[in-house]
């Protein structure tokens, strides 16, 4: 399996010059967690997480109003292809001790994939084979009568 196959489409985006009270209202009605911060031509710069604007900026009292994503934002970040192995993605999350991971394709943003996308799908994957016991037990039942 595939990042592609589990990861979320078309990740949202914000500016290096909005404000964080923008990105946070952006991550509020968008109802997620992280914006990725990309140029004018689409070139992935950093990323922006909830966490990220309550620690680094509400946490050290700045005005959200006048701070600048260019100058929280997370710049050292791995981005994924989304041809990687999922298996080897979700261990990448897991060792880098974080929650996203941006997917991009000849630079230029594509997905993300996030911890919540692999619960998802791993979700998903269990309630199938849930439901494919369930039906092989129920056509045992009926031949044994």
């Amino acid at each position: 399996m595939k990042v592609k196959d589990i990861m979320t489409k078309g990740a949202a985006c914000i500016s290096p010059e909005a404000s964080a009270r923008e990105a946070a209202s952006k991550m509020r009605g968008e109802k997620i967690g992280s914006l990725l911060v990309v140029d004018e031509e689409g070139r992935l710069l950093g990323i922006v997480t909830d966490r990220i604007i309550a620690l680094d900026v509400a946490g050290k009292g700045l005005d959200p109003r006048k701070t600048k994503v260019k100058d929280f934002m997370e710049e050292n970040i791995i981005s994924v292809s989304p041809e990687m192995d999922l298996a080897k993605a979700a261990k990448l999350l897991e060792e880098l001790e974080i929650r996203y991971l941006p997917v991009v394709r000849n630079g230029e943003v594509v997905g993300i994939l996030s911890v919540s996308d692999i619960a998802r799908f791993v979700q998903e994957f269990i309630d199938s084979i849930f439901v494919e016991l369930t039906e092989r037990v129920k056509k045992r039942e009926k031949k044994r009568r």
